[in-house]
C-alpha cells in the first residue's frame, strides 16, 4: 500500500513539474495536464476504495447494525471526495467563483443524503428515552 502511495506521489510531482513547464507557453495545457494527472491518481486508488467499502460492509454485517445506516455515510464520503476534486480543479483553473458554488452544492447534497441517517438516529434516541 505504501508503494502505491509513493508511486502516486511521484506521478503527482512529475505531473506538477510538467504542468509548470508547459504552462509557461500554454497555460491551458498546463491546467489540462494537472487535471489528467489528478484523474490518473484517482484511477490508481479506485480499487482500494472498493476494498475499503467491502471491508466496512462485512464489519457492519457481522456487528448486526442495520446496513441502511452505513449507506448514507459511504455516500457522503464519496460525495466529499468528488466535490473536493472538482473544487480543486476549478481553483487550479483560476475559477474560484465556480469552485465556491460547487463546494456549496456539494455540502447541500451531502446534507440531503445524511437526512435519513439523522432521522434514524433521532428515532433511536427517542426509543431509548
Amino acid at each position: 500500500m505504501e508503494t502505491e502511495l509513493i508511486r502516486i506521489a511521484g506521478i503527482g510531482i512529475v505531473g506538477a513539474l510538467l504542468a509548470v513547464v508547459v504552462s509557461e507557453k500554454k497555460p491551458e495545457m498546463g491546467m489540462l495536464i494537472g487535471l489528467a494527472f489528478g484523474v490518473l491518481a484517482l484511477v490508481l486508488v479506485a480499487g482500494k476504495a472498493g476494498a475499503v467499502i467491502q471491508l466496512i460492509n462485512e464489519s457492519v454485517r457481522k456487528s448486526g447494525i442495520d446496513a441502511d445506516l452505513i449507506v448514507p455515510i459511504l455516500k457522503v464520503t464519496g460525495m466529499a471526495y468528488i466535490t473536493q476534486f472538482a473544487v480543486d480543479a476549478c481553483r487550479d483553473a483560476g475559477q474560484n467563483g465556480i469552485a465556491s458554488k460547487i463546494e456549496i452544492a456539494g455540502k447541500i447534497m451531502m446534507l440531503a443524503v445524511a437526512v435519513p441517517l439523522a432521522t434514524a438516529l433521532i428515532k433511536m434516541v427517542t426509543t431509548i428515552l
